[in-house]
């Protein structure tokens, strides 16, 4: 009683299909063909899904007068002090860490520019305990590569950033294009 009964070796095995006739394996195999080429199909549905969204994105975010600022899109700049390494990934988030380790704190998200395209505002940051959600401004100055500079906190859960870029620097004005033969 204390041993499971012996198998027979007539017993069938209720793990093994049936054996299917030729019309059904082709039906089978046309069946998963049809199934892969969906995925493939519905996987390249959503890759060209994100690029148009992607894009969609870039041509209604406002990069300045002349998309000047543009170039800084898809990437992202740190500075550390003391205790903090800030990071600021323009036109998308700005956000801390402890230098001793942690978790990463949300600044804020990207929201609009103020000052004749002189600052940058990410609002809508990670809630203060006992204050507003946490915000930056960016300021941004004219300098020979991009870089961010400077972080601080002017207000309790304000945060302002120091940023400089050629992208900032006023640009002399381009000569307007003449018809050559206006000169005569």
């Amino acid at each position: 009683d204390l041993f499971p009964p012996e198998v027979q070796e007539d017993a069938v095995d209720e793990d093994k299909m049936p054996e299917y006739d030729e019309e059904t394996k082709a039906l089978i195999a046309a069946a998963d063909e049809a199934r892969k080429n969906h995925e493939e199909a519905d996987k390249r549905s959503r890759d060209i899904d994100g690029e148009i969204t992607t894009l969609t994105s870039y041509l209604n975010t406002d990069y300045g007068k002349d998309k000047e600022y543009a170039i800084l899109r898809d990437n992202c700049y740190e500075y550390t002090d003391r205790e903090y390494t800030y990071k600021l990934c323009p036109f998308a988030t700005a956000s801390q860490r402890p230098k001793a380790g942690g978790h990463e704190t949300n600044l804020g998200r990207w929201g609009r520019w103020e000052n004749d395209y002189k600052v940058q505002v990410y609002d809508h940051g990670q809630n203060c305990w006992n204050g507003p959600d946490r915000s930056v401004k960016v300021h941004l100055t004219c300098g020979p590569e991009h870089q961010l500079t400077n972080a601080y906190e002017p207000s309790r859960c304000e945060y302002a950033f120091d940023f400089i870029t050629p992208c900032a620097c006023n640009q002399p004005p381009q000569p307007q294009d003449k018809d050559p033969h206006d000169e005569l």
